[in-house]
């Protein structure tokens, strides 16, 4: 091999190597200041309470994860510039054996700093982690204890993390580049590239409202992968073989090496597909969906401009940010007073958020309201607040398909009548009419009395209201609540607020039941008739 200086791939005069060692290091420094608020016994807890109270400390946190995602980017570009210039050959065994080792390393640090969100995301990876080390045989009990500790212990992640895993990765980059600090200009240019991404884009926490888990976007593939085999163990399996093949590079001849090096470069291609796949296009219970459909953006992603406004929100620190049912909420910060709900929908109970929806990690009122449901209980929504799985799970599946919301009953006779059917046991749906003669007399007359149409508007539900979901049978006005609804505007915080409850009045019914055989009136005890009131004893 020729002893000409090899030239390394650049992005603004710095090799990759260099932009991951720089990543390292300012990712390193956050995390100093990061481990001052954060608390590993109440994790979640400590985080949820910076990203609402302390927009510098969020903003560090930021600098943290984007400098973290810039490394493990560039380190992997790094490794693909030396395999392209072909310059394992001129590494020592040993010292190209602990690198080989170091990508482990690095993966777990990454992985480790995920999991220490401690929310239901890292929940999730953990346990799917947990998982795969439990697979391997003899040894992966003793491995998983070792590295992630018990289910809800985050002590030995934190330590490997900030410690163990993170030296390790330090001292093989000193070893390799011969540098123990990074080069100041490099620093200098990438410290502005993060300190821009970290005030634009937060660091992620999961929403405890989302139904939606995501692994870290590295570990998306992984997941795409173990959803696709049978067993996790075959999976490990292939990547400790793939590094295997990794380590042997340099023990190689020249096309054997090469041939090697193309299927690590496919392999990799494939995963970054899967990445793709499992980040934009998976929705909730591992559905296939286009990204402008799903929830997982459109409902629960904090916008972007926004965010300027909340580097410079002022918290006084008087306002005490409440648990909700485990979790802090600051909706309460701005409405504490509200009046008007019944004990089992007050806010200390359920909170604001799990009805409404919305950003409940910020004091800023632009983004607390984005994504925010103002109606809630509406059929188009009901699996994110009414039905979630902390309040009534079962009524997203069980109403949607009751007979008040299908109209099936009233159908089946309408299109029997008409001779559109034969039968009076046959099921339809309102939502499913089309342009046959029954049909168009139900669109008519009587396809609005149905509880899935959208209640769009405040207001009580009388006699002249139709649908609204869950809120057709249990919303109720007081007077209190009448009075503020008719002086809303945008700029007044709401004071009463409607009820939700049990307390079902004949108002609700009659607005769908008065019609045809005239229900709500009957039930009233009363009847049609020309006679006048006179005549009536």
């Amino acid at each position: 091999m020729s002893d000409k200086k090899v030239k390394y791939s650049k992005l603004f005069g710095s090799t990759f190597g260099n932009i991951s060692f720089s990543a390292f290091f300012i990712a390193a420094v956050s995390g100093i200041f990061l481990a001052i608020v954060y608390d590993v016994k109440e994790p979640f807890d400590s985080l949820a309470l910076l990203k609402i109270t302390n927009p510098a400390g969020e903003f560090i946190r930021a600098l943290h994860y984007w400098s973290a995602q810039i490394f493990l980017v560039f380190i992997v570009l790094h490794i693909w510039d030396h395999l392209r210039k072909s310059t394992e050959k001129k590494v020592k065994k040993g010292v190209w054996l602990r690198l080989s080792l170091s990508l482990l390393a690095v993966f777990f640090v990454m992985l480790g700093g995920f999991i220490l969100k401690a929310d239901a995301d890292s929940f999730q990876a953990k346990r799917i982690l947990t998982a795969v080390f439990n697979d391997v045989p003899l040894i992966g009990k003793y491995i998983s204890f070792s590295l992630l500790g018990s289910e809800n212990d985050f002590q030995l992640v934190y330590v490997h993390h900030i410690a163990t895993a993170t030296i390790f990765i330090w001292l093989i980059i000193i070893e390799h580049a011969k540098l123990i600090w990074p080069r100041l200009k490099t620093v200098f240019y990438f410290t502005l590239v993060i300190l821009a991404l970290s005030f634009f884009f937060p660091a992620p926490l999961h929403n405890p409202l989302d139904p939606i888990m995501k692994g870290p976007w590295y570990f998306l593939a992984m997941q795409e992968l173990f959803h696709y085999f049978s067993s996790p163990l075959y999976v490990v399996v292939f990547f400790i073989f793939l590094l295997g093949m990794f380590y042997a590079i340099p023990k190689e001849n020249d096309s054997v090496s090469s041939l090697s090096k193309k299927f690590i470069f496919a392999i990799s291609i494939g995963y970054l597909v899967l990445i793709i796949v499992g980040y934009f296009f998976r929705g909730e219970n591992w559905e296939l969906k286009t990204p402008w459909n799903n929830e997982y953006f459109s409902t629960f992603t904090e916008p972007v401009s926004n965010r300027f406004e909340n580097y410079f929100t002022d918290y006084n620190g008087k306002t005490k940010i409440i648990k909700v049912q485990g979790a802090r909420e600051a909706c309460q910060y701005c409405h504490s007073d509200v009046e008007g709900f019944s004990p089992a929908h007050s806010p200390a109970a359920i909170g604001c958020a799990s009805c409404h929806l919305g950003n409940p990690f910020t004091i800023d009122k632009n983004l607390a309201h984005a994504g925010m449901i103002k109606i809630p209980g509406n059929f188009s929504d009901i699996q994110l607040t009414c039905g979630n799985e902390n309040c009534h799970p079962d009524i997203s599946e069980r109403v949607p398909n009751s007979i008040m919301s299908t109209m099936s009953g009233v159908i089946s006779v309408d299109k029997f009548t008409f001779d559109d059917s034969d039968s009076l046991d046959k099921l339809f749906n309102v939502n499913e009419l089309n342009g046959d003669a029954s049909d168009t007399h139900l669109k008519n007359l009587c396809a609005s009395c149905h509880i899935g149409k959208e209640k769009t508007e405040y207001g009580e539900i009388t006699q002249l209201s139709r649908g609204g979901g869950c809120n057709a049978c249990h919303l109720n006005y007081d007077e209190k609540s009448l009075t503020e609804l008719d002086s809303l505007s945008n700029n007044y915080l709401t004071r009463f607020h409607p009820s939700l409850s049990l307390n079902i009045s004949d108002e609700h019914c009659f607005g769908c039941h008065s019609r045809s055989g005239r229900i709500s009136t009957n039930y009233e005890g009363w009847h049609e008739t020309q006679l006048s009131e006179e005549e009536i004893p």
